[in-house]
């Protein structure tokens, strides 16, 4: 069963329709600086997936989950009228199997720092510090910041992790709980590692695949096999950015969507 995912809402509702999806243990706050710019010409959506953010948790992370929710999501939203779709990282996985399955709803795809194919295990360690971390004791986000720094020596890494972190209001010894499904994420990194594609999905109309100068997420081998499912595949690189090129050249970012869109 889908379930019904928080969004977001910036821009016109008169404008052009374009959706987008955050990565692994992101949310929609992650794009709202860009959503912001971008709701100059168009009506955004940003969403956040399954076991993030402000959605529903579910048991399971598949892609078919995925993008089932998203076409629950864009069906009540937009009637099945198409609309530009962009998914970074995990977001780009199922923006790319949601554009080869439900290929009428989507206009344009925009797929950023990511490839369709199985990635060697990531963040398995980190997770495992992060289930650690004895969030109902902390007093504030620096001793967890502080906790974490062993198994996790990026500065900014960790703290995109514990802005995941929200006061627990509700329980009477005070603390932190985790906004995303924590335990679920961490036992589906085998499921969100896999190539979200099959040797026959495929998607033909416009699609831009945005690189990180500095990122080791997509080789130079990944393009041949991702025309292969993509034949009218554009490729940009953002220079002096990583992995996260819209928060790493934001303006440069925005600028490419701009024109490309």
């Amino acid at each position: 069963m889908p379930v019904e995912l928080h969004s977001t809402e910036l821009g016109d509702a008169n404008e052009r329709k374009l959706l987008l999806l955050h990565g692994l243990m992101g949310s929609s706050r992650n794009w709202l600086m860009v959503a912001r710019a971008l709701s100059e010409r168009f009506h955004v959506h940003v969403l956040d997936l399954r076991n993030h953010g402000q959605s529903p948790w579910a048991d399971s992370m598949s892609w078919e989950a995925l993008s089932s929710d998203l076409a629950h999501y864009s069906e009540r939203a937009f009637s099945g009228r198409p609309f530009c779709l962009l998914g970074h990282s995990l977001g780009g996985k199922c923006a790319m199997h949601f554009a080869t399955h439900y290929p009428k709803q989507v206009e344009k795809l925009v797929v950023v720092d990511i490839a369709a194919k199985l990635y060697p295990p990531h963040f398995k360690k980190e997770f495992e510090a992060l289930l650690r971390l004895p969030i109902s004791k902390l007093k504030n986000r620096q001793e967890g910041f502080e906790f974490l720094e062993a198994a996790i020596p990026d500065r900014l890494f960790r703290e995109s992790l514990l802005a995941n972190l929200k006061r627990n209001v509700e329980g009477s010894g005070g603390g932190f709980i985790w906004q995303p499904n924590l335990q679920i994420l961490y036992d589906q990194l085998e499921v969100i590692r896999t190539n979200p594609l099959k040797e026959e999905d495929a998607f033909l109309k416009a699609v831009l695949l945005v690189q990180g100068e500095q990122s080791e997420f997509i080789q130079l081998t990944d393009h041949s096999q991702m025309r292969s499912h993509f034949p009218q595949l554009n490729f940009e690189c953002i220079e002096d950015a990583g992995h996260n090129p819209h928060i790493d050249q934001k303006e440069a970012f925005v600028e490419l969507l701009m024109n490309w869109l």
